[in-house]
């Protein structure tokens, strides 16, 4: 198993291939104990009944679309989230320090959820980042599959718009990969043959009580 890169810095190759491709695949991103705690945490929420259907769309906007997404999640409130959680978001911290420093970004606050696909969930093509509020700058992806195989599906689809075709970048959910990518990419969830867990975090350019506010 690789070392865990540190979280307060990238190598220069990772950051030349995030600037190149708009995306980075960092396996083993965590030490094994704090990812396998992760996951123990989210399905302590699961067996607590505090998953919900995912839906499409912002504040008044939201709504269950099934024919979209099939997905069941639970947002993480970062102050009275479980320890390793919280933990895990303060990495995520200086990750954005890491982004701000390397790419000028101006990244500020985050938002993040655990995310369950049952088996045959899938989460059409679509964007993290809204029209109306377009603070969502980069989406983060951990996931927390054990003994993930390639014929379990549910792989994440990047597509990347070019002048004369789409490439698509099909990356597999496997167990301790971070996933980080621009959130105005063009993005969907294939459907899974096996029940698959991640948690989603997105840095956003602005405070989330400055998003509230202007609701």
């Amino acid at each position: 198993m690789a070392t865990p890169i540190p979280f307060e810095e990238f190598s220069f190759e990772q950051i030349e291939e995030f600037a190149e491709k708009e995306f980075l695949i960092i396996d083993d991103f965590l030490p094994s104990e704090m990812a396998e705690k992760l996951l123990n945490e989210l399905k302590y929420w699961r067996k607590e009944n505090k998953f919900k259907k995912g839906g499409i769309g912002k504040s008044v906007a939201h709504t269950v679309a099934e024919e979209i997404r099939r997905d069941d999640i639970k947002w993480i409130d970062k102050k009275s989230c479980l320890p390793n959680t919280s933990e895990y978001l303060t990495y995520l911290e200086k990750l954005s320090s890491t982004l701000n420093r390397n790419f000028f970004l101006s990244l500020k606050d985050s938002e993040a959820m655990y995310a369950i696909y049952d088996k045959g969930a899938f989460y059409k093509t679509h964007r993290d980042r809204f029209k109306t509020q377009p603070h969502r700058v980069i989406s983060v992806v951990l996931y927390l599959n054990q003994k993930w195989e390639h014929e379990h599906g549910g792989e994440l689809v990047i597509h990347k718009e070019g002048k004369e075709k789409t490439d698509s970048i099909y990356i597999e959910p496997v167990y301790n990969r971070l996933a980080l990518f621009k959130s105005e990419l063009l993005h969907e969830v294939v459907p899974c043959n096996k029940r698959r867990y991640s948690i989603t975090t997105w840095l956003k350019d602005q405070l989330n009580e400055v998003s509230f506010l202007s609701i």
